[in-house]
């Protein structure tokens, strides 16, 4: 049995019922599983607005047809939040696969066992799903008290799909409070093997791999991905600001600003917490092999001291050598230490700005009619 095989092997699906059931029974892709939540989604929307009344509103109301705010969440959010969703769980397997491929991590089977117990440990605690369905409802009830007062909306023309919405945040909430877990989960356990390969010597980076992350790209594609989604929560979140900003309540509900900052923060943790472990590893390579070669340059340096008043043709070879380990030093000190490359670091920039796009244009459209009320323009 190879180690990889054996670190497949592990399904930590397994410890989360719902996840169980659409990868292990229904052997469900991510990709297929937010494909279907477009579907089902879009189908109780549709039946709902129709039982209401509210595919198509007369002028001072919003139909379902009419808003596109639902439209927003159900074709572009929800299947990112589903996918993610079943891809946390098979990640983690994927990327200690490629390290070891790479021949960065060197895993033998004295280590599988230690490898798996760190992810059990870290997958099968109870508390995860509590804490999940707690902030599942929680969201659901705030939704709930705070549609009837979002002015022209779909989810505040009728009781029906205020219901619906907030049940569907419910589960929403539910499966991406699993999903955050899941991805701080997954940096711990990253942490933790990268740690163990560390203090045993295991941990081998190679600074001019092809890849330009010392062959740890694996690290920095996994990290890049939770960016991604890290981007999309954050356009969600924009949009719920959006809302809020122009549909009013804002005011009132200040608290809701605080998502923002808390979005931005997820993002950086997304991002950096899986590299700081191999950050550390790739420094602390670094150090040693510079090191080695300010000891041997003092060697050499002292010899050649030692031996000014010698023969010429030693004292030239001394001090071209010494020269060449200056190069070599400065050669070293080149090579990176975070295992990604600037176009990944920019990508990430980019996710990092993404709920604050939906944020200006509220703004912007909320204090345009302001300013040129005050500068006595009136278009309307």
């Amino acid at each position: 049995m190879t180690i990889i095989k054996s670190l497949r092997k592990r399904n930590l699906y397994r410890f989360d019922p719902f996840a169980y059931l659409l990868l292990e029974k229904f052997q469900l892709s991510p990709l297929v599983f937010g494909l279907l939540g477009i579907l089902i989604g879009s189908s109780i929307y549709l039946i709902t607005a129709w039982i209401s009344n509210t595919l198509w509103l007369p002028k001072g109301q919003i139909g379902l047809l009419q808003d596109i705010f639902p439209w927003i969440w159900l074709l572009f959010i929800n299947p990112v939040v589903l996918g993610y969703y079943l891809w946390s769980f098979q990640a983690i397997d994927a990327v200690i696969s490629e390290l070891e491929e790479s021949d960065v991590l060197e895993i033998d089977e004295s280590e599988i066992q230690a490898i798996n117990q760190i992810s059990f440990n870290a997958y099968k605690p109870k508390w995860r799903f509590f804490l999940a369905l707690s902030s599942g409802i929680i969201f659901s009830f705030f939704v709930f008290g705070t549609r009837f007062k979002l002015q022209n909306s779909w989810t505040s023309s009728h009781p029906l799909p205020i219901l619906i919405v907030s049940i569907s945040t419910l589960c929403l909430v539910y499966l991406g409070s699993i999903l955050v877990i899941n991805l701080i989960t997954n940096i711990w356990i990253l942490h933790s093997i990268l740690k163990r390969a560390l203090a045993k010597k295991q941990f081998n980076v190679n600074p001019l791999h092809p890849d330009r992350c010392g062959g740890l790209r694996s690290l920095s594609d996994y990290a890049i991905k939770t960016a991604y989604l890290a981007a999309v929560l954050g356009l969600m979140v924009g949009f719920i600001e959006y809302q809020f900003i122009t549909r009013g309540t804002g005011q009132n509900l200040w608290f809701v600003h605080l998502v923002v900052p808390l979005d931005i923060l997820l993002s950086i943790v997304c991002f950096f917490g899986p590299l700081v472990a191999a950050h550390r590893g790739m420094k602390k390579a670094k150090e040693e092999l510079l090191h080695d070669i300010a000891r041997q340059f003092q060697a050499d340096y002292g010899q050649i001291h030692a031996s000014l008043t010698g023969d010429a043709e030693a004292l030239k070879q001394g001090t071209e050598k010494i020269k060449n380990l200056r190069a070599f030093y400065s050669l070293t000190d080149k090579f990176p230490v975070w295992p990604f490359d600037v176009q990944t670091f920019r990508q990430f920039l980019l996710t990092v700005s993404a709920p604050l796009l939906p944020l200006v244009i509220g703004i912007i459209q909320k204090l345009i009619p302001i300013l040129l009320k005050k500068w006595g323009i009136n278009f309307s």
